[in-house]
């Protein structure tokens, strides 16, 4: 007979399971359960086993169960085990406890006895194979022999769970004692095998039972002490039961309640008797009267007074302090209570409703009036003072924090295994969502407690929702209900946005975490989250609750090691015979129960989300939109965790609802709103492809057949061959994720919930998937199926091997990107592009910054979306600002991430450059800039220069200073540092040197423009305002030198680089600053003055006397020779010199006469061929062609050198040389000189020079401006009609002017003698300002009109240097603003665009400086632009086309800039040009004029680009003002004088019938007879205007969506500022292609009788019924979702056109709805029988597109 100690190892070997994994072996203590509820005390038995190792395994099909009940599989063999021998204990081996008589079981059938040497009873039961039964009889042989009985004390016991019922033999591998066992999952390859010793095991289980005999002697203890003070309740007890309890004086009573320190005591020994699962030893009885005492401690803190008032002294506090110990120490009574519920699996006796609301109550009171407020508090706002006195203290609060977050856990885990009453779960949930939002510090200095110390609370608050949720179903819907209207509450920017930190480290929002966590657990059933121990059950209490836990517990292990081959032939038929086709239909439809749920679930969050997010904007009061956005980003966050499944169902629903948003009519914010979350999610699918990729291959150096596996997997969904099904099998990726999860936490709840939900996501695919692979989809729809029926998955330990934490992230972003939320990608890029292409400005702007976004995750989108290149540079020519912008931006992104796109994206960049709009510039210029840097073509970067070279001279200040420092870090800055070496430059700088003087010469080819911008750069770059001056300097004389070389040695001058273009460019080194050159570079130039034999030598000595001219004033010293040398040769070849050079030769004659001072040069060549003219002058040059010539030649000598050269100190010379002359004024000699050939009878090429001659010397002597002679000359020339002449008189006058500007707004500082304006000063010093200045303003004077009437003729080069002309009178203040604004607004409207920019420009400065006395000349202004229009353009209409746009824009552009009372008036002077009496109209013309005013007028108020709402309603209110006074006359005068309604008729059949009756008339009588054809004609004018009127004002509603209230509050005080002061939003889809339509249609009924009749029947059929009443009760489309159109007399004060003003009355309105769709009845007056007219109204249901 063997010792009894051993049969109880299985029972001690449990005990040391349970106690080393703290209670959470949940198998252990199932089994320990299950077993104690078998045996009693004097049942132990003896446990035999093998003396030598196993060579089978002993197997027992869990098929056979006892009679008392079933058992769990890991339980059966235990139980076989110690029912081997009921002999009984010795003495000697047993405790005092274990020889206590002990109550029998409720069963009655004990284990058959078994005598040493006898047979064992072997079970008999179909599931026993063969196999099984010869190793049962093989180990019953063995025990039964008292030989091989061998005690095992230290040896660790191995305990082999049963197979399935459904398994087979086949399904598993048999191992041998010589082959070696793999390790399990938990277990690596070094990881030591822990053996427990036999003496620690029995140290647990007497620290066990010690711990239930502490327990119960405390409890002794304490009922003791209470029934001694019930006892001597009239003495005073005793000091040991005082000990126990306190007093406390409540509401005028003494209340006894448990002292702190025993709660303490009783708490931890309640701890460790749960821990050891002993709490079922504990008499219920007892438990159940320490709750009553603990309740005590609960009722005293319910009625106590915690929160603080801010006025409280020291005193006060400390007082609340006595009364906050007294709540903590109710929190550990709560503590108690609910551990001895939670340890008793919810016996009813313990788990009072009662108490239970106390605890909760608890709670309440601790956090509402307490907690709360001082979380709350901030030391800044109204809070300070609570948070001022409540610092010292929060250690106590937080303590206090610490103990309610004790209780708060207990909660949860008692929520996971007690059944609680509905009141409980209402009260837990309230109290949990108020925690979850309670608003937290985003800062750690403004949080009294701490921000962590009440996030702590916070998650466990989630917890408890998460509890609920899981165990209650029909809780879900309420709590979603008070979770999702909260969110407003939440935190939307700062730290404290995002607290719940994850495995990987990130953090997302709580409520994050717990949507997602909810919306896991509704893929599962109720109560299968929250796990815990299980009691071991007192005597005391029903023995079904244990077989109850330990059949609720039951779990398989479906993880074994499975043999592919086999079990493809075993599972062809299913284990109940069903074949493989039934299983997995039921796999499909249990599956898509489970996951439908968790769908439902998400749709209500997302639908709930997004439609509180559509009402709502980022920056309003509700936080929703910004919610959405955080809610979104940390969904994908989470994407690739595979702990959160449930994001990428989140996600999936978001993108559905966005994409039928985006497809479908919606507003303009919903879109926007859709567009840029399916960008960020786009942006999110690439991302997730780029972590995959990236995780396949830190992969690559594992030699593993699994990382092989999975790269593959990737490699061919890389390359578009992978099946969604390859990924469904068993032991596919979905498996490996499952292992994992279960491996890192078999426990937690978050981890089990993703578990479950992701089980039910492969279940649902393998059912609804058919795979490739027959066989292994069998396998797993067999596994799937058991494993969904148990709600779990139980990770393998047999054939796998060990899933690192790679391997899992692979997998499951695997079945990630296979999944519906990515396989939406290319939906969402076309969606988005497809969207750049809206007529929604808003729209189009938002997708492209969508995809740009996307781009920067996923470049190769440009390969595979071929279209994205032709709408960028479609979008790039948008009429949209925001648009442009967006598209450039999106094209340097595109060019950043594939430079090969330059070529093709250079053009849009390039004319962007010029962009009205100033960022769009700015973006332009800088993306040149990275162009230039990239590029190596000189030809590409030659023009990138020209462009920059002309934002440098922008109107806008912050434009022009950046692209001037952006051509200095291109040029200037990379040569700074060799520039500053005074030793030998090298090779390489010198050779980027000369590349770079190449890409300059290069540059000023493309223009005079080029080179005057490139001067202007480098004067401002060589200025003494510039901080890098000094080192721009050496570059350029570097570059100076550079080009002389070149110039020098054609051999080093690249092909294609002539020399003409070399001193080309020098001209611009020279003209920005002469110091840049020597005299030893002069002498070089000096060939090129001598050969003048063809255009190309003219051209080049043109360049070389300009760079003379600039240079020689500024060199210190230069020799006479040369200078003489070229003067000779200079002077040689006046008669060859072209017009620009004879100018240029002139001016440098001069400056050398400065130097070498022999004037008589001069004289003398002016001497000769004044001359000439005297000759020419009495000659008939009409006849001549070559005197003709010869005489151009000498008007054009003398003039080019009367304008440079001041000759009066020679006037001697030229008195004794033009003797009888003795003038007193060279220049007036000149003159007189040209002034004959300035003549009409001259030739006109001739007189076109003579006048520029006189001009030129008038520009160097303005005073001779002043002579009659002069200004008769230009005032003739000005009427005379001739546009070349009237063009060269006109340019002089912009030239003098443009020259008396800049004298006045520049000073140059003439103490720098050495500078590059010395040679200005020296050739201008003669002219005085004051001449100037009389002069100019006798210009303005006397041709100001005739400039004006040039201007205004034409649209030629003419028009435009007149036009420039007024520009600078006005900018000069010359004439008063009235007599040129006018015609600026006029020149507005040109269709040549340099006119009307240069109009808009003066015309904006005129308005700016007089605003106020320009107001009155606006509708003057109007009437001549209207005319201009007709008569210059000749385009009467108030429009522009592609797109849409009035005329008049540009001025009523400037007009916003006033305030708004300056806009609304000039809208009501410009809608009263429109009325009209009716009998005054002026019917001249096919179409009459008064018509084609109006209508012009109409149409410009159709397509104003309105500011703000209340412009837009003034305008409405105005036009409809106009058809309300001016319609009722016009439609009485066409009812009594064209259809002759008489009024006694329609009385008189009222009278007859009593009622509306539709009175006859004679109209089918020919009554136009008696009409007169021009009162017709007249009638159907009037009614034209204001039909069109009102058609425009409908037009106007419907395009921006106006409803009748916005109009009704437009005016009144007490409406919102904000809603008026707002840019109105366009309504998408509606064009103006109808209203111009219906305009004109409307203008051509004048064409015939038949068609006026029409319209004027129309017309009172528009005054008549109200079309708009009816379409809003009717229901219209175009209407739903947004405000509805109103009528015009839906309010008072929105006038009806046939009311004259007035308001219909409160009671007629309401007749004019209908209910339940009652058909509508035509109000106002009848239709009198005639014919109703074919043309449709603006105002019928038809809708503007």
């Amino acid at each position: 007979m063997v010792d009894r100690r051993a049969a109880r190892e299985p029972l001690e070997l449990l005990d040391a399971e349970i106690a080393r994994t703290q209670g959470k072996s949940t198998m252990a203590q199932h089994a320990l359960g299950a077993i104690k509820g078998y045996i009693e005390g004097s049942d132990l038995t003896e446990l035999f086993l093998h003396s030598a190792p196993l060579r089978t395994w002993f197997l027992i099909p869990p098929s056979w169960k006892t009679d008392v009940g079933p058992l769990d599989p890991y339980s059966t063999p235990l139980l076989t085990a110690v029912l081997v021998d009921p002999t009984p204990t010795s003495p000697e081996s047993t405790s005092p406890k274990e020889r206590m008589p002990r109550k029998q079981p409720d069963h009655d059938r004990k284990p058959a006895p078994t005598q040493a040497g006898g047979p064992l009873v072997i079970p008999t039961d179909p599931g026993f194979t063969t196999a099984n039964q010869k190793a049962f009889a093989s180990n019953a042989h063995v025990m039964a022999t008292p030989s091989n009985i061998k005690q095992v004390n230290n040896s660790p016991m191995v305990l082999i769970p049963p197979l399935s019922a459904e398994s087979l033999l086949s399904d598993y591998k048999t191992f041998r004692e010589d082959e070696p066992l793999r390790h399990g999952k938990k277990e690596g390859k070094d990881r030591p095998v822990v053996v427990i010793p036999h003496d620690k095991t029995r140290d647990q289980r007497a620290v066990a039972e010690q711990a239930t005999d502490d327990l119960r002697t405390l409890l002794q203890g304490i009922f003791e002490a209470e029934e001694q003070i019930a006892e001597e309740a009239s003495a005073v007890p005793s000091t040991d039961a005082s000990s126990y309890f306190i007093w406390v004086y409540q509401e005028g009573a003494e209340v006894r309640a448990l002292a702190t320190d025993k709660l303490v005591k009783l708490d931890l020994s309640l701890q460790r008797v749960i821990a050891a699962g002993r709490l079922g030893d504990i008499l219920i009885d007892d438990l159940c009267r320490l709750q009553k005492l603990c309740t005590a401690n609960l009722m005293i803190a319910q009625s106590s007074e915690l929160s603080i008032d801010a006025t409280w002294s020291n005193d006060d506090f400390s007082a609340w302090l006595q009364r906050a110990g007294f709540a903590e120490s109710a929190l550990r009574s709560a503590r108690i209570i609910v551990k001895i519920m939670t340890g008793l699996n919810g016996e009813k006796k313990v788990c009072s409703e009662e108490v239970l609301q106390n605890v909760v109550g608890v709670l309440n009171q601790i956090f509402n009036p307490c907690v709360i407020p001082i979380v709350e508090a901030r030391p800044k706002d109204s809070g300070a003072e609570i948070f001022e006195l409540v610092s010292p203290y929060k250690k106590d609060i937080g303590q206090l924090l610490y103990q309610a977050n004790k209780v708060m856990k207990t909660l949860v885990e008692m929520l996971g295994k007690v059944d609680v009453a509905e009141t409980i779960i209402t009260a837990l949930e309230f109290f949990a969502v108020r925690i979850l939002f309670v608003e937290n510090a985003q800062l750690e200095k403004e949080s009294i407690l701490g921000i962590q110390k009440f996030e702590a609370p916070r998650r466990t608050a989630m917890e408890i929702i998460t509890g609920i949720f899981a165990k209650n179903p029909e809780q879900r819907p309420f709590i979603f209900d008070e979770i999702l209207p909260s969110l407003q509450k939440l935190p939307t920017k700062g730290q404290n946005a995002r607290q719940f930190k994850l495995s990987d480290g990130t953090s997302i929002q709580l409520v994050s975490a717990l949507i997602m966590r909810l919306i896991q657990t509704s893929a599962a059933p109720a109560q299968k989250f929250i796990k815990g121990t299980q009691p071991r059950v007192s005597t005391k209490r029903k023995h079904s609750q244990s077989r109850s836990i330990s059949s609720d517990s039951e779990a398989e292990d479906f993880s074994e090691a499975v043999d592919d081959r086999e079990g493809s032939q075993a599972l062809s038929v299913g284990p109940d015979g069903d074949t493989h086709g039934g299983a997995k239909q039921r796999l499909s439809a249990e599956a898509n129960e489970l996951s439908s749920n968790a769908a439902r679930d998400a749709q209500y969050v997302m639908g709930y989300l997004v439609r509180r997010a559509m009402t709502a904007s980022k920056t309003g009061d509700q936080p929703y939109r910004h919610l959405l956005d955080m809610f979104a980003e940390d969904l994908i966050l989470v994407l690739s965790n595979a702990e959160w499944p449930a994001a990428e169902l989140l996600l999936n629903v978001l993108m559905s609802i966005m994409m039928n948003i985006a497809e479908n009519k919606s507003t303009a914010p919903a879109k926007t709103m859709a567009l840029e979350l399916l960008g960020i999610m786009g942006s999110a699918i690439s991302e997730l492809v780029a972590g995959t990729q990236s995780l396949a291959r830190n992969l690559e150096n594992q030699d593993s057949d699994r990382s092989n596996y999975l790269r593959q997997i990737f490699d061919d969904y890389i390359d578009g061959r992978s099946q969604s099904s390859e990924l469904f099998v068993w032991d596919g990726p979905y498996r490996i994720v499952l292992d994992y999860l279960a491996s890192i936490d078999s426990e937690g709840l978050p981890t089990q919930s993703a578990q479950v939900f992701y089980l039910a996501q492969w279940a649902r695919n393998v059912g609804s998937t058919q795979s490739t692979a027959e066989s292994v989809d069998k396998l797993a729809v067999h596994q799937l199926q058991k494993m969904l029926s148990k709600r779990a998955w139980n990770p393998s330990y047999s054939d796998m091997e060990v899933v690192t934490k790679g391997q899992c992230r692979l997998a499951y972003a695997l079945t990630v990107l296979h999944m519906n939320f990515c396989r939406r990608f290319d939906r969402t890029v076309n969606i988005l592009l497809d969207s750049v292409t809206s007529e929604q400005i808003t729209v189009r702007t938002r997708s492209l910054k969508s995809v740009t976004h996307m781009l920067e995750k996923d470049p190769s989108l440009l390969e595979r979306a071929r279209n994205v290149k032709t709408l960028l540079i479609k979008c790039a020519t948008d009429a949209s600002p925001m648009v442009r912008d967006s598209a450039l931006m999106l094209i340097g992104k595109c060019i950043h991430q594939k430079p090969a796109l330059e070529q093709d994206f250079l053009k849009p960049i390039l004319s962007l450059s010029s962009d009205p709009t100033v960022t769009v510039r700015k973006r332009s210029i800088k993306l040149l800039k990275e162009v230039f840097t990239r590029n190596g073509s000189k030809e590409v970067k030659s023009i990138i220069v020209e462009y920059l070279l002309q934002r440098t001279s922008d109107d806008d200040k912050g434009v022009s200073e950046l692209a001037s420092q952006i051509l200095e870090e291109l040029w200037f800055s990379p040569f700074w540092k060799c520039s500053e070496d005074t030793t030998e430059i090298p090779i390489h700088d010198k050779l980027a040197l000369k590349e770079q003087m190449e890409l300059v010469i290069s540059t000023t080819r493309n223009g005079d423009g080029v080179c005057t911008a490139l001067v202007s750069l480098l004067r401002n770059l060589l200025g003494s305002g510039t901080k890098a001056a000094p080192s721009n300097f050496k570059v350029c004389q570097k570059l100076v030198s550079a080009a002389f070389e070149s110039m020098i040695d054609p051999e080093a001058r690249p092909e294609g680089l002539e020399q003409k273009h070399i001193v080309q460019s020098l001209t611009v080194f020279a003209r920005a600053d002469a110091r840049l050159f020597d005299a030893e570079q002069l002498q070089y130039l000096q060939p090129y003055t001598s050969n003048l034999t063809n255009t190309e030598d003219s051209n080049l000595l043109r360049s070389v006397v300009v760079i003379f001219r600039c240079v020689l004033p500024v060199l210190p010293s230069v020799q006479q020779n040369l200078l003489r040398e070229i003067q000779s040769a200079l002077f040689k070849n006046v008669q060859k010199l072209g017009k620009t050079e004879l100018n240029e030769v002139a001016a440098c004659l001069w400056t050398m006469n400065t130097i070498l001072n022999n004037p008589e040069r001069l004289v003398k060549l002016i001497v000769s061929v004044i001359k000439h003219l005297r000759i020419y002058k009495v000659k008939d040059l009409n006849q001549n062609e070559k005197d003709t010539k010869s005489a151009k030649r000498c008007v054009q000598i003398v003039g080019a050198f009367g304008k440079h050269c001041n000759l009066e100190g020679e006037l001697r010379g030229f008195q004794e040389a033009l003797a009888p002359w003795q003038g007193t004024s060279v220049s007036g000699m000149i003159i007189n000189s040209i002034e004959p050939f300035a003549s009409s009878t001259q030739p006109l090429s001739l007189r076109v020079d003579a006048l520029n001659s006189i001009g030129l010397i008038c520009q160097a002597s303005p005073h001779h401006f002043n002579y009659a002679e002069v200004s008769d000359v230009f005032q003739k020339a000005l009427v005379g009609g001739q546009s070349d002449v009237q063009n060269v008189v006109l340019g002089n006058f912009r030239d003098f002017f443009a020259m008396q500007e800049n004298q006045a707004s520049s000073k140059p500082d003439l103490s720098q003698a050495n500078g590059p304006n010395a040679a200005n000063g020296k050739l201008g010093g003669s002219m005085k300002a004051s001449e100037g200045d009389g002069a100019s303003a006798l210009i303005a004077q006397r041709f100001l009109q005739n400039v004006l009437s040039i201007a205004l003729a034409s649209q030629d080069a003419t028009a435009l240097t007149a036009t420039e002309v007024i520009a600078s009178i006005n900018r000069q203040g010359l004439v008063h603003p009235k007599e040129s604004g006018p015609a600026l607004v006029a020149l507005e409207t040109s269709s040549n665009a340099a006119i009307a920019s240069v109009a808009c420009q003066a015309h904006a400065d005129v308005h700016q400086q007089h605003e106020s006395m320009f107001e009155r000349e606006y509708m003057r202004a109007i009437v001549e632009a209207y005319r201009y229009q007709k008569e210059v353009v000749k385009d009467p209409c108030g429009f522009r086309t592609a797109p849409y746009m009035s005329k008049l824009h540009s001025t009523f552009e400037i007009i916003k800039s006033s305030k708004s009372r300056y806009q609304k008036k000039f809208i009501s002077n410009f809608c009263a040009k429109i009325d009209f009496e009716p009998d005054k109209l002026d019917l001249s013309g096919a179409v009459p004029a008064s018509l084609q005013l109006s209508r012009f007028l109409i149409e410009n108020l159709a397509f104003f680009d309105y500011g703000r709402v209340d412009e837009l309603l003034h305008t409405l209110t105005c036009m409809e003002r106009i058809v309300a006074n001016t319609g009722p006359g016009v439609a009485h005068s066409i009812n009594t004088e064209v259809f002759h309604v008489r009024v006694e008729a329609i009385l008189g059949d009222l009278g007859e019938n009593g009622r509306d009756a539709e009175p006859t008339t004679n109209h089918e009588c020919p009554a136009t007879a008696e009409v007169a054809p021009q009162r017709l004609h007249q009638l159907t004018t009037a009614s034209i205007i204001l039909s069109c009127l009102w058609d425009t004002r409908t037009y106007l509603r419907r395009l921006y969506g106006l409803s009748s209230n916005a109009q009704a509050k437009e005016g009144k005080p007490n409406g919102k500022a904000k809603d008026v002061n707002k840019a109105p939003s366009r309504t998408p889809g509606i064009s103006g292609d109808k209203v111009v339509a219906g305009m004109a249609e409307r203008v051509e009924s004048l064409g015939s009788q038949e068609k006026m009749m029409q319209q004027c029947s129309a017309f009172v059929e528009l005054l008549s019924i109200d079309h708009e009443i009816r379409v809003g009760a009717e229901g219209d489309e175009e209407g739903a979702g947004r405000p509805r159109t109103p009528s015009g007399d839906e309010a008072a004060g929105s006038p009806v056109p046939m009311s004259g003003g007035g308001s219909r009355g409160a009671g007629k309105r309401k007749r004019s709805g209908s209910v339940a769709g009652t058909p509508h009845k035509k109000r106002g007056r009848p239709s009198l029988g005639r014919t109703k007219s074919s043309r449709k109204s603006v105002d019928d249901d038809e809708e503007w597109e």
